[in-house]
């Protein structure tokens, strides 16, 4: 009966840590020099 309760937890845990992950990587990915009509063209 449990056994669903820890897949849930688990995915949870799992996709959290991918959130992070990704998060953290657009972070150093990020170039604070990049001029602001580079920025402006993606939108």
């Amino acid at each position: 009966m449990r056994k669903w309760l820890v897949k849930l937890v688990t995915i949870l845990i799992s996709l959290m840590a991918l959130a992070n992950v990704a998060s953290a990587s657009t972070i150093l990915t990020y170039q604070p020099d990049v001029p602001d009509s580079l920025l402006k063209r993606r939108d």
